[in-house]
């Protein structure tokens, strides 16, 4: 009974390190359910692999609305993956959290389809510094959390206003420990 209660709350510990966090620079005031269509751009380095189910889940969560890239009237949601570190399979399974974190950092914004203005930006940040988990899983929650802002949309419009955070620079996304 004692093994089953460890085992169970080393599983519950374990668990509570993967995650996704959000901040929203900029409230997204596009309308919901505008068209849009979407542009990933992949300064940060994600593996082709990585790229192919990150937009395997945008197409699934986009469907209703995606319409062919540069349609006229349609919001332009361009993602830039800033970083991107995912330990390999053996080293999670071997070391675990001593391995690393796997982390995927990016700025998601939503941009106006006749004037190219910034309706909205949010800076997405998905980690798993634990062996529970995988690489797809990882990603996938990462596309969700992207496809949530700009799927609720909104929120009133801030002309001419200044985004509350300003986008990451490349020297803010090393990658470095966090505390637990």
């Amino acid at each position: 009974m004692r093994l089953l209660l460890l085992a169970a709350v080393a599983a519950f510990s374990l668990t509570g390190c993967i995650g996704t966090s959000s901040s929203v620079a900029r409230p997204n005031s596009a309308a919901p359910g505008s068209k849009l269509w979407y542009t990933v751009e992949n300064p940060g380095g994600m593996t082709p692999q990585g790229l192919t189910v990150l937009r395997t889940r945008l197409d699934e969560r986009f469907q209703a609305v995606r319409v062919v890239d540069g349609s006229p009237g349609a919001v332009h949601v361009k993602i830039t993956v800033n970083s991107y570190y995912m330990r390999p399979g053996a080293a999670r399974a071997l070391v675990g959290i001593m391995a690393g974190r796997d982390s995927v950092l990016s700025t998601v914004q939503v941009l106006d389809p006749s004037t190219g203005d910034e309706l909205g930006r949010l800076n997405v940040d998905s980690g798993n510094a634990t062996a529970v988990g995988s690489a797809g899983g990882l990603l996938r929650g990462h596309a969700d959390e992207i496809a949530d802002f700009v799927l609720k949309g909104g929120a009133p419009p801030t002309p001419g206003s200044q985004p509350r955070e300003p986008p990451p620079q490349p020297e803010q996304m090393k990658w470095r420990p966090r505390n637990f």
